[in-house]
Order: structure tokens, then C-alpha cells, then sequence
């Protein structure tokens, strides 16, 4: 678990979990890219090693030989080329939108992190969707190009399997998953607002769990959202104190304590810190301590504090490894690091791209967190699930709140407004008990 030999890095790099960097060019993520690179592992398909115009004639070559006026071709290249309708046939087609040997290292980073999320699960047979013989045709040929070996079976990209960092947001991720997976035009419809919002949720979670290493496997902690076409008042205190506050203050942590995890593990088989933390016994504190001192000498010398950082040898297994990573932290610190414009630039990062589409400035009330009327419908239907027609509205916000999802009582009166102006709500009586919301799919 804990490296044989444990040494100060030269440099605070991560490469674990999350794709965070110190600079500004790591944060331009290509979202076709990262899509088409999710698709490859959930499908178990290797990446394709040529682009969607060798395949399109292979298409026209099949086409050619079937049809009675090979002319034709070029009506159905328009049709399924142009403007991207192929990859309305099947999710699978999607592969063609990532190139091996063309991904872009950001984009990878990205992509390996929903892989992480996965953690291994995939959807060996896609499901069959309702074709017309030309899509069928078109479908036909892409499984006849991973037999044919222009595009060889790989075993799965995500090889060993670790433990994931949030297993609740794993388990709920793959239940969703098989949900959208069991409705293919639908999962077409949504899956670039899935993976968004997948990738969103496990960025709060990681940040609000990343300080609660010691009490064990991570929970779904309190993050509180409002529906974007309602008010947002200062007066509403868990709008404003469990909302975007919270996230903008742990956000800074997930470096500096990443990094310290990274480093103290073998490379390869990196654990989450709380796993880390479980395993540790006692007779590793001796080897913890001695690097904890050789480390913040090595901080000191760099200059990486305001002033020199002196390490207190622990006897506990847990203080030792706090002291570690504030030691860490401590580096990026406004307060007490040198190097704070580095953590900066990766909140930063994470906050213009993957978190951008769920923020609002909203006056005095000030940055809040929200949904659109979109993600509300995508995220009701997900939470309703799959042996469900509908769920009692607490029964709801009870499966949203899994997922890390929170609204207080007026976000949940204008959800109960926007269900009924939908149509999809059914009501008992007018005890809020009583509120039944359907699924639209």
C-alpha cells in the first residue's frame, strides 16, 4: 500500500482520480472527445484507429453491392453523414468521435476520470433499437468492423479495477446507466447532459467528502440547488451556506490532498485517502513520520511556505496522516503557501468547465447552484428508475439526494409547480404524501 520508499516529489503533479493541473491550457476539454472515449470502455470496444470517413466507405462499398442504383449512395451519405445523424443509430457509434492516437491528453484525463466513476461496469451487448434497413445496414457493418480486425477487441481500458472514490455516486452511476442504456434513443437524446452531469456531481462529492477521510467510506453530503427559472434570496440559509460557498471552499483541497495521496502510494495501485487511512497500521508510522520530516524540510528549502514549516512527530496512525496532508495543503494556502496561484488555476479549471453549466450569479444572493428545466426532467426519469411508472415526491427527493442533489422546501414547491405544468404528477389528496410524479420515458 504505502510506497517501499518514500521520497519528497520535485514536483506536485496528480494523475489520479480527477484531471486536475496547475495550468490554464490543461482545462480545454474536447466533450465529443471525452464521450466517444466513455463509449469505447462502457461498450467494450477498442478505440477505433481510423476516423468516421474510413468508415463511411466501407459503408459505401456494402451499399454499393445492395443497392439497385449504386447512385443512391450518395442520398443516403447525406443523410446519415452529414450533420452527424449516424450517430443517432446506435450509442455505439459514437466511438468514431475519439481517435486512437488523436485523443488529446486533457480530453483523456477527463475521460479516465468518468472511467474511474464507472469503475468497470459495462453494457457488453448494446440494445437493439428500432432500425430501418438502411440504419440496419449501417449498424451492420460497424459490428462487422471489430470482427474483420480493422479494429481488434482490447480488453477493457480501465484494466485493474480499484476501489472507487465514491462508491454511493458509482452504484447510482451504473444503476442510471442501465436505465438510459435500456432506452437507446433516449440515452442519444441525453447522454452528452448524463456524462455532464455525472461529471459535475462526482467533482462536489469528491470536495465535500475529501476533508472526512477518517470517518470511512464517503456519503452523499448536503449540496443544496435551485431550479433556474425560481428566485434566489440570501435569506434562504441552505441555499447559501450549503450551495456554492460550500463547493468554491473544499474545492481547494482536492489538490494539495490528492497530491499527498498520490505520492504516498505505488504507482498503479493507488486507493481513495479514506481507504488509505483504513489499511494503515501502526507499523507504518515510523517510516510516515520520517518522511513527513524529510518532506517539510524539502518545502522549506523550495520556499513553498511563507515560513519554515516544522514537522511534529505523531503516535497516531490518523495524525500523522492529517499532518501529512495539511502539510500538503499548507503549500497552497493563501495565507501560509507561495504557491496558491497553482491550486487556483485548478478550481478555476474546474469551476469554467465541468461546473460552469450548473452555476448562476443570481444578485445579492451571489453565485447559487441550479438545474435547468432539462436536467430536471433527465434527472426525475433517472431517479423513477426502471421498475417504476412513478414515486411519491419525498420518495424522489430521497433518490436525488443519493446522487448529491438537495433542494429546500421552496425549490421542492417550484419542482411540484414544474411537474404539474408537465402533467406528470398525480395528486391524492393535498398532503404533499399525497404528490406522485411520473416519469416521462
Amino acid at each position: 500500500m504505502i510506497r517501499n520508499e518514500l521520497i519528497p516529489p520535485s514536483n506536485n503533479t496528480l494523475s489520479t482520480y480527477l484531471p486536475l493541473r496547475t495550468k490554464d491550457k490543461h482545462y480545454k476539454f474536447c466533450w465529443d472527445t471525452v464521450l466517444g472515449y466513455f463509449v469505447h470502455a462502457l461498450y467494450e470496444k477498442s478505440l477505433v484507429t481510423t476516423n468516421v470517413d474510413d468508415f463511411k466507405k466501407l459503408c459505401q462499398i456494402r451499399f454499393t453491392e445492395i443497392l439497385d442504383e449504386p447512385d443512391f449512395w450518395y442520398v443516403l451519405e447525406k443523410m446519415y453523414f452529414e450533420d452527424e445523424q449516424l450517430y443517432k443509430i446506435s450509442p455505439e457509434l459514437l466511438i468514431f468521435k475519439a481517435v486512437k492516437g488523436e485523443i488529446d491528453t486533457n480530453s483523456k484525463k477527463l475521460g479516465d476520470m468518468y472511467l474511474g466513476l464507472l469503475n468497470g461496469y459495462t453494457v457488453p451487448d448494446a440494445p437493439k433499437s428500432q432500425l430501418n434497413f438502411l440504419e440496419k445496414e449501417i449498424k451492420a457493418e460497424f459490428d462487422a468492423f471489430y470482427v474483420t480486425g480493422k479494429a481488434k477487441k482490447e480488453t477493457n481500458s480501465t484494466s485493474k479495477i480499484e476501489t472507487p472514490y465514491l462508491p454511493f455516486l458509482t452504484e447510482n452511476f451504473q444503476q442510471d446507466l442501465l436505465f438510459l442504456s435500456k432506452r437507446p434513443h433516449y440515452l442519444l437524446e441525453n447522454f452528452d447532459a448524463f456524462i455532464r452531469l455525472y461529471g459535475f456531481l462526482y467533482i462536489v462529492q469528491m470536495a465535500l467528502n475529501i476533508k472526512d477521510w477518517a470517518k470511512g467510506m464517503p456519503k452523499s453530503k448536503p449540496c443544496f440547488f435551485i431550479v433556474d427559472n425560481e428566485k434566489a434570496s440570501d435569506e434562504r440559509s441552505q441555499v447559501k451556506t450549503f450551495g456554492y460557498s460550500q463547493l468554491h471552499q473544499y474545492l481547494e483541497y482536492l489538490f494539495p490532498y490528492l497530491v499527498m495521496n498520490e505520492t504516498l502510494q505505488n504507482k498503479g495501485a493507488v486507493k481513495p485517502i479514506w481507504e488509505l487511512f483504513e489499511g494503515l497500521s501502526y507499523d507504518y508510522l515510523d517510516a510516515l513520520n520520517e518522511f513527513g520530516e524529510k518532506f517539510t524540510q524539502d518545502r522549506n528549502d523550495r520556499k513553498s511556505y511563507n515560513s519554515n514549516k516544522v514537522w511534529q512527530n505523531a503516535s497516531d496512525i490518523k495524525d500523522v496522516l492529517a499532518q501529512l496532508l495539511d502539510a500538503s495543503y499548507a503549500q497552497f494556502e493563501k495565507k501560509n503557501g507561495r504557491l496558491g496561484k497553482y491550486n487556483e488555476t485548478a478550481v478555476k479549471g474546474l469551476l469554467r468547465t465541468i461546473c460552469a453549466p450548473f452555476i448562476q450569479r443570481r444578485g445579492r444572493a451571489g453565485q447559487v447552484l441550479t438545474f435547468n428545466q432539462d436536467y430536471i426532467v433527465l434527472l426525475t426519469n433517472l431517479a423513477i428508475g426502471d421498475n417504476r411508472d412513478k414515486l411519491r415526491l419525498h420518495e424522489l427527493i430521497k433518490e436525488f439526494e443519493a446522487r448529491g442533489i438537495f433542494f429546500d422546501k421552496q425549490s421542492q414547491q417550484c419542482l411540484i409547480d414544474f411537474y404539474e405544468r408537465m402533467g406528470n404528477v398525480e395528486r391524492m389528496s393535498d398532503s404533499g404524501d399525497a404528490v406522485y410524479v411520473r416519469k416521462t420515458v
